[in-house]
């Protein structure tokens, strides 16, 4: 069965409890994509591929199967680094590192949330910078940051004119 469209998240859904809901586990960074075949927790394969682009798949994500039904998607929890910057100097060097190494990262509340990485930590051990290690259940996947209303792109190749 070929999935197109997000029927809602399960935290939106009012009588979850008269529904049948099967559940297929997938990773953080396939929120991303728009294609993606998943087994459910009944042995069941599903093929999801979303018709509208303004449509993202978030943990929770829930797709009709038929009348009462439904299959809803559940992140596999990622081992995550989370910095939380003591003041605005620190969270600018944390961030003007993270985006030299290229890093997607999620910043809620104050926090830096990343997927671990040792070349991460290596730095932020060397820089003294607090953190800590976590085992999370991301809602969106990471995501690289566009700082700009347009596209962020610059090339880290000298030119050769």
């Amino acid at each position: 069965m070929i999935l197109t469209e997000v029927y809602g998240n399960i935290q939106d859904i009012p009588d979850l409890e008269s529904w049948h809901v099967e559940t297929a586990l997938v990773k953080s960074d396939d929120l991303l994509k728009s294609i993606l075949r998943v087994t459910s927790d009944h042995g069941r394969d599903y093929g999801i591929r979303l018709a509208d682009e303004s449509q993202k798949l978030e943990n929770g994500s829930a797709f009709m199967l038929s009348p009462g039904k439904l299959l809803v998607l559940s992140v596999i929890p990622d081992e995550v680094i989370v910095i939380t910057p003591s003041g605005m100097d620190e969270m600018g060097r944390t961030a003007h590192m993270l985006g030299n190494l290229h890093k997607p990262v999620q910043i809620r509340d104050g926090r830096i949330t990343l997927l671990m990485d040792p070349v991460v930590l290596k730095t932020l051990k060397e820089s003294g910078t607090a953190f800590t290690v976590e085992k999370v259940q991301l809602d969106q996947p990471m995501q690289y940051a566009n700082l700009t209303p347009g596209t962020h792109m610059h090339s880290h190749h000298a030119d050769k004119n």
